[in-house]
């Protein structure tokens, strides 16, 4: 593998300094052999709602498959989630600037029954990718890859939701958010509030910040 490549973990709706990253390397390896972690960016991703900070989780079949190979990972369709997710979108981002240009790309996502998380996580890789005209070439990985022997840059475990856990320190920009009026600025939300307030410019917000390597 190229030096210039990246091994990382799969993310639903990755957040702002995980799609930085992403957009600087020559070659993103998607990690589907390491084992689930709970409480990771793999099922769940963070946006901006009228009351704050909302996280959407996608639930998964028989808990959090703690010991199983991601790429086995099984969405639970017992409840409702994708009705859940995308009306929390839709108010949370029919305000936004851009998101009625957008919403006939994203509401496909949440018609559909994906197998496994990881099948809906590149869904979602996908349409943004398409939208911002990312170029940005991704394989998945052939084989667990232990600490130390990518030869590449090894971002797994980088980006986490709690941010006492976050490995790096960026600062974020201001960029007009939906709910200013009456909340501060929130920093390094899902690609999804920067995309629905900024449209193509997000590209350029993307492209403008610090390396997370």
């Amino acid at each position: 593998m190229s030096d210039r490549s990246i091994l990382t973990e799969w993310h639903y709706w990755g957040n702002i300094s995980w799609y930085s990253a992403l957009m600087n390397t020559d070659l993103v390896v998607m990690d589907v052999h390491s084992h689930y972690r709970k409480g990771s960016f793999r099922n769940r991703t963070q946006i901006m709602g009228p009351n704050g900070l909302l996280n959407l989780s996608v639930p998964l079949i028989k808990g959090k498959f703690q010991h199983t190979p991601f790429g086995k990972v099984r969405v639970s369709y017992a409840e409702n989630w994708r009705k859940d997710h995308w009306m929390s979108i839709i108010t949370s981002y029919r305000r936004s600037a851009y998101f009625e240009y957008y919403e006939d790309e994203f509401q496909p996502i949440y018609q559909q029954e994906f197998e496994y998380l990881f099948q809906l996580n590149q869904a979602c890789m996908d349409v943004i990718n398409r939208l911002l005209k990312l170029d940005i070439e991704f394989r998945l990985s052939d084989r667990y890859y232990a600490e130390g022997q990518w030869q590449g840059t090894d971002l797994r475990e980088q980006f986490h939701p709690n941010p006492n856990k976050l490995k790096h320190a960026v600062q974020f920009p201001d960029y007009p958010q939906v709910f200013m009026d009456r909340m501060d600025f929130l920093p390094n939300l899902s690609i999804l509030d920067l995309l629905f307030n900024l449209g193509p410019r997000a590209k350029e917000y993307l492209s403008a910040l610090p390396s997370v390597k």
